[in-house]
């Protein structure tokens, strides 16, 4: 059985998916590689280069985007968007009240799946900010995908430090 296991895991892997697709769909709401990288940095404090800090999030940015649970997670953020806007959810996706959560447990899930419990804590630190390509997404209306989007980049810079 474990045999097994290790074979469906690498299939998953292993599959016509690729980077570029999570990419195409990103690009379309404006999220690249570098601004991702851009709002990464913003919120990073250290003493070590920068630059080597920079090429290594980017590093971790492309492995994770190949990851099947993280890149299922970012896709379904967007689908509840498109549901949202369509006013197919149980809630007025436009008012975005307090006590819907889910969009911050997917930022949280995304960024557990890459990094861990630190990276929770990380995510709780880019949602709240806002830097950058998080902070566009909150001010388009975008109730998911910037909570994704934060949990991505808080993952993957928990991940450089390790």
């Amino acid at each position: 059985m474990n045999n097994m296991n290790n074979s469906m895991d690498n299939d998953i892997y292993n599959s016509s998916y690729n980077v570029s697709n999570i990419l195409n769909i990103l690009e379309k709401y404006g999220i690249t590689i570098k601004n991702m990288m851009d709002c990464g940095m913003e919120l990073c404090i250290s003493n070590d280069n920068l630059n080597n800090i920079r090429k290594k999030l980017e590093e971790i940015i492309l492995k994770n985007l190949n990851n099947p649970n993280v890149s299922t997670l970012i896709i379904g953020a967007i689908k509840l968007e498109e549901e949202g806007i369509k006013g197919n959810l149980p809630f007025n996706y436009n008012e975005d009240p307090n006590y819907i959560y889910v969009d911050e447990v997917i930022g949280m899930a995304i960024a557990n799946e890459i990094a861990g419990t630190k990276a929770i804590f990380n995510f709780k630190w880019y949602d709240a900010k806002k830097p950058g390509i998080v902070g566009a997404l909150d001010k388009k209306g975008y109730v998911f995908l910037d909570d994704a989007i934060a949990g991505f980049i808080a993952g993957c810079m928990s991940k450089v430090f390790e």
